[in-house]
């Protein structure tokens, strides 16, 4: 009921904003669900408390995990790979900013924002659609802070001479207004015009330099094999869209290198023709940036180690198969779908991109994205080899149909990742037979997409969306979850089906009875599994999808958003009539995978807030220093196993304790 309440409040809002005049953020918020308050540690009755340490100490829990709703929009189908920065926290402070792509109707729509005080431990209200931050219509806006002040990058999709990427910036965070102008490219010829147009902006910033890659405005071909006689031109050749790089100095004021390409610097003819808008995606640490971009049948990146002066090309996934027309016809292999690109701390760079299975059939240029059924995620850093295609080769069903994640046929790549099946399945997807489910929403990027990559003392974090099994899934459109998959080794081994948070499992998003559940059980005689899909009862179902992980932290919490509908997204890109509710979430990073992991959700430990594994109040006092004694006071007369570890893992302390304990946490 009272989920109900809140869309119904939100359709209201979104159905009226045309008659409203709204000039602040709405002060009607969703309720926060903090998990823990404080500095508070989850003991639980014979369970095991983990106090993260560093260096010796303690390191303190901040304000631990909280869902809120945090926006409002009726654009609710963000198209392409979806890979900008749109979310991330204020270096040196603890502020941090949101982005999403927000309408009310077709003239409203633009760049939505909203700002997290860590202070108050709260976002600014929920913002309207029709509260954007550019003064016309635009459309998939990028987001990233400057020195002082920040930077919003977005497109206006003008098929003209003012076509161009629209730039806001602020010298100040926390100044009242945005300082705007369009950003144009050199005139080029277009079908019957002359273009400026660049788009689909992706932004990455450090201090004041800001690094932003766009494509030219793209040419819809009725027929893809044919040469282009128009559009973007580089030397003798014509791009449908063309890759472009932008540098500036003083955080987005001016541009100090403009419309460069990378053919100099080893990026082919083909694939400058085959990156298209949002295939790429920044990443900046210090004046080490990497641009990852991927085409047909393959994943590269261009890399800076001088602040975008100059680029070396790095191979991560080539199948010259792929490019031009096959003699014969190619069997179904996993190629890139969507992408994300992080910089760790010692300038280790790590990919993770997902994969859709595709074909192409002899004498036939096209690339078919062959089947719709799911193509997991593959992990990989610049200690790895270039991938190997024929380890990401599928094994074709009957001569029809690839198979991943279904009879036990995984691509042979070491650091493929399957889509993971929240009831338990072995194999994602095994409870169909065969991968059935025919809908054209995943055909563009496939059932698994939209990655987000964090890397922190050698613990890899991804996040994704993914659909869930029948019958948290209902119908042909399939509902779809947020995900959160650990590995605790540099990314050299993954355990999805244990490691794995479903971070959008909350009461107010999504939640099963799984009292009467019964887990699959494996036949290996006859190769089949007996199941009961009866005995769960789903009590809260909504649609969760299109997320972004934070490219920083700040004291070890990390932050997501998405968008949340309680219908299953539409076919049909657009205004939608039905709003969608934007989240965000933060939550720390040392418990990831103990939070919401997917066996604890099936044995039903995690369907109540209040029940929320049975928690007990441990409150660390004082703040300790680097050496020294930490007392940690537990409110109950229980006895509790008490255990402190450090960031890596390692025991500092552990024991039976009672009500008090002295824990010492000396270096």
């Amino acid at each position: 009921m009272k989920k109900t309440l809140f869309f119904i409040m939100a359709l209201a809002l979104c159905t009226s904003l045309m008659a409203q005049d709204f000039r602040k953020p709405i002060n009607v918020k969703h309720q926060a669900v903090p998990i823990l308050n404080g500095a508070e540690v989850g003991v639980g009755t014979d369970a095991v408390s983990t106090i993260p340490t560093q260096r010796g100490s303690i390191v303190q829990n901040g304000p631990g995990y909280y869902l809120e709703w945090v926006g409002l929009t009726c654009y609710n189908l963000p198209s392409n790979s979806h890979a900008r920065n749109t979310i991330s926290f204020r270096p040196n402070s603890q502020d941090a900013a949101l982005v999403w792509t927000t309408a009310t109707d077709n003239d409203s729509r633009g760049t939505g924002i909203n700002y997290y005080d860590m202070a108050s431990r709260s976002w600014g209200g929920v913002m309207p659609g029709d509260i954007r931050v550019e003064s016309v219509r635009t459309g998939w806006g990028g987001h990233a802070f400057t020195s002082q002040g920040e930077i919003v990058v977005s497109h206006n999709g003008l098929a003209s001479d003012q076509a161009g990427i629209v730039v806001n910036t602020k010298d100040n965070f926390g100044d009242a207004s945005w300082t705007e102008y369009v950003l144009k490219c050199s005139p080029y010829s277009m079908n019957t015009y002359e273009s400026t147009g660049i788009q689909w902006p992706a932004i990455a910033a450090n201090g004041n330099t800001v690094h932003l890659i766009v494509v030219t405005e793209q040419i819809s071909q009725t027929d893809p094999c044919a040469e282009l006689t128009f559009g973007y031109k580089i030397g003798d050749d014509f791009f449908s869209s063309a890759p472009l790089y932008y540098r500036s100095s003083d955080g987005g004021k001016t541009w100090d290198i403009k419309e460069r390409n990378f053919l100099a610097e080893g990026m082919s003819v083909d694939e400058m023709k085959e990156v298209g808008g949002d295939s790429y995606s920044l990443a900046v640490r210090g004046d080490h940036v990497v641009f990852l971009y991927k085409f047909n049948g393959g994943l590269s990146y261009m890399e800076s180690e001088d602040n975008g002066n100059s680029w070396v090309k790095k191979v991560i996934l080539h199948d010259e198969n792929f490019h031009g027309t096959p003699t014969v016809d190619l069997e179904p292999r996993l190629t890139p779908s969507t992408c994300a690109v992080f910089i760790d701390e010692n300038h280790k760079v790590h990919v993770i991109f997902s994969g859709r299975p595709g074909r192409k059939q002899a004498g036939d240029c096209r690339f078919y994205i062959w089947g719709t059924m799911p193509g997991g995620y593959v992990y990989w850093n610049d200690t790895h080899g270039p991938i190997d295609w024929k380890d990401l080769a599928a094994v074709e069903d009957g001569g029809s149909m690839p198979m991943y994640d279904t009879a036990h046929t995984y691509p042979k790549y070491k650091y493929y990742i399957h889509n993971v099946s929240v009831l338990g399945f072995p194999n994602f997807y095994y409870w169909t037979g065969s991968p059935t489910v025919v809908s054209t929403q995943f055909r563009n990027n496939g059932f698994g997409l939209y990655p987000r990559i964090f890397v922190q003392d050698g613990r890899v974090f991804i996040s994704y969306q993914s659909p869930l099994d029948f019958p948290l899934s209902v119908g042909e459109h399939l509902y779809r979850g947020i995900f959160v998959t650990v590995s605790e080794d540099g990314g050299e081994t993954w355990d999805v089906d244990k490691n794995t948070s479903w971070v959008s499992y909350n009461p107010e998003l999504f939640q099963a009875n799984w009292d009467e559940w019964k887990e699959p059980i494996y036949h290996p005689g006859d190769d089949t599994w007996e199941w009961d899909p009866t005995s769960i009862i789903v009590t809260t179902r909504a649609e969760n999808a299109h997320p972004t992980m934070s490219t920083n932290m700040k004291d070890w919490q990390i932050l997501l958003q998405w968008l949340s509908q309680e219908k299953p997204f539409s076919l049909t890109d657009g205004i939608q009539p039905d709003p969608s509710l934007v989240y965000a979430f933060h939550h720390p990073l040392w418990k990831f995978p103990e939070f919401n992991r997917l066996p604890e959700v099936r044995k039903g430990l995690w369907n109540k807030i209040a029940e929320t594994k049975p928690v007990i109040n441990a409150k660390i006092y004082p703040n300790p220093a680097i050496d020294g004694i930490v007392n940690v006071k537990v409110d109950t007369d229980a006895p509790y196993t008490l255990t402190v570890t450090n960031i890596m893992g390692q025991v500092v302390y552990s024991t039976k304790a009672q009500n008090e304990a002295k824990v010492n946490v000396s270096s």
